[in-house]
Order: structure tokens, then C-alpha cells, then sequence
């Protein structure tokens, strides 16, 4: 199975998330897209006043609802304590999925500090890290 995995803010999920994660959908064929709103980010400050992170988790459910049954927010950042590390959520989603191609999407910020992110081989097992489209 091919499962897209598109982590970020999501302060608030917007058009442009729905776009990228539509045509990820198409272009990759993938059988499933998991949403994952981080609850702190190691990348970049959250807005002061900004949504909290269950908030930003309900909108991304909203905004996920426009993209059919194949889609679907995972809440696992938010169960974490601490900083929310991809490599963290791919280790957990390597275990969850092991015989599975995952693809990680991420905005095109993101994308650009990747050589910075913790854990070097950004996770655990076989998976493609993709920016999708403009901006995060």
C-alpha cells in the first residue's frame, strides 16, 4: 500500500493543504493519506495566539473531510510529550505499517531544512520525502 504522510502546523489548514494533498493523492496513487498535526514544532515558533494544538487537530479534520474516505488526521504528535520529530512519527509509522511505501509531504519551508532535521536517515525503513507544493 502506498500512504502519503503530510505533517505540519496546520494553523489552519487551508486550501493549499487540501490542493497539495489532492494531487499527492492523484500523481503518487496513493491508497492513503494521513494528516498529522504536530503539537510542537522543532522547526519554527507557533504564532502567539495562535489555534492549540487539539484545535489545529479538529480543523485538519475538517479540511481532510474535502478529501474523501482515504484521508485521515492521526493525532499521534499530540499524544507525545515534547517536540513532535519526524523521525519519531516515521519510526512509529514504519511499526504500523512495516510492509508499506510510505511518502512524506511537507511544505515547500519544511522542505528546505530538512538537511537540519533530527535523525539523519529521517526515519526508519522505506519512504520518499516529497514537497508537494508552494508554500508550508
Amino acid at each position: 500500500m502506498n500512504i502519503g504522510i503530510y505533517g505540519g502546523t496546520f494553523d489552519p489548514p487551508h486550501i493549499g493543504h487540501v490542493t497539495a494533498a489532492r494531487a499527492a493523492m492523484e500523481v503518487l496513487g496513493l491508497d492513503k493519506l494521513v494528516l498529522v498535526p504536530d503539537a510542537q514544532p522543532p522547526h519554527k515558533a507557533l504564532p502567539e495566539g495562535g489555534a492549540a494544538p487539539r484545535q489545529r487537530y479538529d480543523m485538519a479534520v475538517l479540511a481532510t473531510a474535502a478529501l474523501g474516505k482515504r484521508a485521515e488526521v492521526s493525532d499521534m504528535e499530540l499524544r507525545r510529550s515534547g517536540v513532535s520529530y519526524t523521525a519519531d512519527t516515521l519510526a512509529a509509522l514504519r511499526e504500523q505499517y512495516p510492509d508499506d511505501t510510505l511518502y512524506l509531504l511537507m511544505g515547500s519551508d519544511m522542505f528546505l531544512s530538512l538537511h537540519n532535521w533530527r535523525g539523519g536517515d529521517h526515519g526508519h525503513g522505506p519512504h520518499r520525502a516529497l514537497q508537494p507544493g508552494g508554500g508550508g
